[in-house]
């Protein structure tokens, strides 16, 4: 009966072993199932953060990349204009005259084209007209003589230097109805415009009136006017304080004028003379003179 319990006993033993045996297989077994999913999930880890690192470098390596493509960018868009401008300073450097010159031209032609010409005593200031700015209509020059001609009295000497005959038709400017030369205003008619030199040769004043000089023809005479479409700088003066006295040893050049309607200038067309009046006329002591009258000059004037 020991016997049995015995072997029962060991048995048992037998049996407890074994299955502490198997238990601690079993938790080996588990331990080492474990083992490779914590391994799985560091490998897991590990490539999720290589990934992360990849895709951290390609972003950083992306970033990188577009920097460098807009520096490139910037730098190709900058770089022409630097380009451009030294060109454009070389271009300067090498051709200035034709950058220069070319301005120059045009603004030299420009003013040429839009200037009028105004009257003067000049021969070619001459020819322009102080008659149409006032009158406006139509003035066209109709006659130009250019030979000077001298009344030589001795002391005084009186020389047409030139004169000339135009035509106003239409006039349509408003003129001062109390000037003079508001006589063309409302009728077509001439103005003769001479360039007159009085020289007096002795060394004392001489008083000489230079608006008694007359147009003469056909049996009528017109008197000379000194401020008729005579511009100020051409009146003809003897002085700044008395246009009729002439100093010693002097000569003043200036414009008269004579204003003639068509019936006057028609009449006055045949055989015309200056009749130049002599300083003694007007003498207050009389004057050794060559002539004790007047001196008539050719004046011819024509359509």
């Amino acid at each position: 009966m020991k016997k049995l319990l015995m072997v029962g006993t060991m048995s048992v033993m037998v049996l407890g072993l074994a299955a502490c045996g198997s238990g601690a297989d079993s938790k080996s077994s588990e331990s080492e199932d474990q083992t490779p999913k914590t391994e799985e999930k560091q490998v897991t880890k590990e490539t999720d953060t290589a990934k992360q690192d990849v895709n951290s470098n390609e972003d950083t390596k992306e970033k990188t990349e577009a920097k460098q493509d807009k520096e490139e960018v910037t730098t190709k868009e900058d770089t022409p204009a630097t380009d451009d401008t030294t060109q454009a300073k070389e271009d300067e450097a090498t051709t200035p005259d034709q950058k220069v010159e070319t301005p120059k031209t045009e603004t030299a032609k420009k003013p040429a084209a839009a200037t009028t010409a105004a009257f003067s005593l000049s021969a070619d200031g001459f020819k322009q007209s102080a008659v149409a700015p006032k009158t406006g209509g139509t003035v066209a020059l109709v006659y130009l003589n250019t030979t000077p001609q001298t009344a030589d009295f001795g002391p005084l000497k009186v020389t047409v230097k030139q004169y000339k005959l135009e035509s106003v038709t239409g006039a349509n400017k408003k003129m001062d109805p109390y000037s003079p030369e508001s006589y063309l205003a409302n009728q077509d008619g001439f103005v003769v415009t001479a360039d007159v030199i009085v020289e007096n040769t002795t060394a004392s004043n001489i008083n000489y009136l230079a608006e008694r000089i007359q147009i003469n023809g056909g049996g009528i005479s017109k008197g000379a006017s000194l401020e008729n479409f005579v511009p100020t700088a051409y009146q003809l003066s003897g002085s700044p304080s008395a246009h009729n006295i002439f100093p010693a040893k002097t000569k003043r050049e200036g414009a008269i004028t004579y204003m003639l309607n068509k019936q006057n200038y028609y009449t006055l067309v045949h055989l015309t003379k200056l009749i130049v009046p002599n300083p003694n006329d007007f003498a207050e002591k009389p004057l050794t003179t060559k002539t004790t009258k007047a001196i008539d000059l050719d004046f011819r004037i024509t359509e």
